[in-house]
């Protein structure tokens, strides 16, 4: 390599660390909203609780059942949700590291910004003798490897996970063990610059499906707790102590036959919404949401939806022919069943929906 040539190498080595830094502060930012989103839910927990409760006194019918299960279901969908953003961001944050070479083939975890070696060809031979005779001081190994025995038990318990890494008898052994848990190497400049591209694209496609996973998950909760809202709603008209009646679960069967449909179109709006964009940017066709890593929260969320919307549709049935029901409850309840299913369908015999569902 010229000279110029190095420098430009070292130059991009840069600028992908300062890219690398503004890529963790993203990431940083939707595990503080993930936490946030966590908490919202506790809000709702004495709605929630009094739904249920309704449900389950004074004697348990079969509607009664339906909708706990509707219920049940309309819950879970954000819960799913968010389980898919947290292992999301588990996975963004660490990943393999394989240890290949010198006669073993380890793979041991790693956080995703791996620690740091000058590469091995910036020096001469004087100087990468020299460099080599500091990183064996002990002055400097005590530094990872304290100098007394209860840390080196720990250390060596910690490589002895990971039969590849077997700790020698000296602590510079167990230095270089914690150098490759760290996934610290020293290569050529253009093997960093090389391992640098390849993490950067790791980076962007994990933290592209990270904000869609974000999105999705706090669309899918503010969906689900209106419906829970508006249940509890239903159930504050009760007397006090008093279980659910035919016309509450009426009620309360068609905001779960409303939320079905709108809990799935909320969560399928972020990748609706880039398809436009790459529409209106003249893309003739998209295949976004035949993306199995874009759209695996939609194929959760339809699968869920789906039983909810069910549950609800029997209870409702089942309310609508109870006699106790009056003839406006009767015709309520099955303008908004009837209304229900038209969406369904219709989002059936959309062809995002078909996507979706053929990649389930």
């Amino acid at each position: 390599m010229t000279d110029d040539e190095r420098a430009a190498a070292r130059a991009f080595v840069a600028r992908c660390e300062v890219r690398l830094s503004t890529f963790h502060r993203i990431a940083v930012g939707m595990l503080s909203g993930a936490g946030l989103l966590v908490v919202l839910p506790v809000v709702a927990r004495d709605s929630v609780a009094g739904v249920l409760r309704s449900l389950l006194i004074d004697g348990i019918s079969a509607a009664d059942v339906a909708l706990v299960a509707g219920v049940v279901a309309m819950l879970a969908l954000p819960m799913a949700a968010l389980w898919l953003l947290f292992a999301d961001l588990t996975r963004f944050y660490f990943h393999a590291n394989h240890l290949g070479g010198e006669g073993r083939d380890v793979f041991t975890p790693r956080f995703t910004l791996t620690s740091l070696q000058l590469p091995s060809d910036e020096l001469g031979f004087a100087a990468g003798e020299q460099l080599e005779a500091c990183r064996t001081d002990p002055r400097m190994v005590e530094l990872l490897v304290p100098a007394n025995d209860r840390s080196r038990r720990r250390v060596d318990r910690q490589l002895a996970v990971y039969s590849g890494l077997a700790p020698g008898h000296d602590d510079v052994a167990r230095a270089r063990g914690l150098f490759d848990l760290a996934a610290a190497t020293s290569r050529p400049l253009l093997a960093e610059v090389a391992k640098v591209e390849y993490g950067m694209v790791r980076h962007v496609l994990r933290l592209r499906g990270l904000v869609l996973r974000y999105v999705k998950a706090l669309f899918a909760l503010l969906t689900t707790a209106l419906a829970v809202y508006a249940g509890d709603a239903i159930v504050a008209g009760l007397d006090k102590g008093q279980g659910m009646t035919v016309p509450g679960s009426i009620a309360l069967a068609a905001v779960l036959l409303i939320w079905a449909p709108m809990v799935v179109l909320a969560v399928t709006s972020p990748v609706r919404w880039i398809e436009h964009l790459m529409r209106d940017d003249g893309a003739p066709e998209t295949a976004v949401a035949d993306d199995p890593d874009l759209t695996h929260v939609e194929r959760v969320a339809l699968r869920i939806a789906t039983l909810g919307w069910l549950a609800a549709a029997v209870a409702m049935i089942m309310s609508v022919a109870n006699e106790a029901s009056g003839r406006e409850s009767r015709v309520w309840g099955m303008a908004v069943l009837c209304s229900s299913l038209v969406a369904v369908i219709a989002a059936a015999f959309s062809g995002r929906f078909r996507s979706l569902t053929r990649l389930s």
